[in-house]
């Protein structure tokens, strides 16, 4: 990977709460992505993006014991990828994304997805 972590820093710095999802899928990834999953918050401020401020996530359904697992949670990053980049914190896998939503961002930059991830629904 090469990338502008100070763009990627800045990127993040200017999105306000207000930008952010407000479904209660997303508010629950927020409140508890960060405490739940440390390694992976430091790992990604290392690269300038706010674990709390993701682009996209795909939560499915609480299971039976009250648990949301997100199979993919999407960050944008400013700079390029290789498409073979691979990464594994814990049981927790890092890729480029392939498929998400139209960032609207002309510069350069790249969707980094990690998965899965499993929270509370509280």
């Amino acid at each position: 990977m090469n990338i502008n972590i100070a763009k990627t820093k800045n990127y993040y710095n200017a999105i306000s709460e207000s930008d952010l999802c407000d479904c209660s899928y997303c508010r629950i990834f927020r409140q508890q992505i960060k405490s739940s999953y440390p390694n992976i918050s430091t790992y990604l401020d290392s690269l300038g993006i706010d674990i709390e401020k993701p682009f996209e996530t795909s939560p499915l359904e609480p299971d039976e014991n009250g648990k949301i697992l997100y199979c993919a949670c999407q960050y944008v990053v400013f700079g390029n990828c290789e498409r073979e980049y691979a990464h594994k914190i814990g049981e927790v896998s890092f890729r480029a994304a392939t498929s998400y939503p139209d960032t609207g961002i002309k510069d350069t930059h790249f969707v980094l997805e990690f998965f899965p991830v499993e929270l509370e629904f509280r």
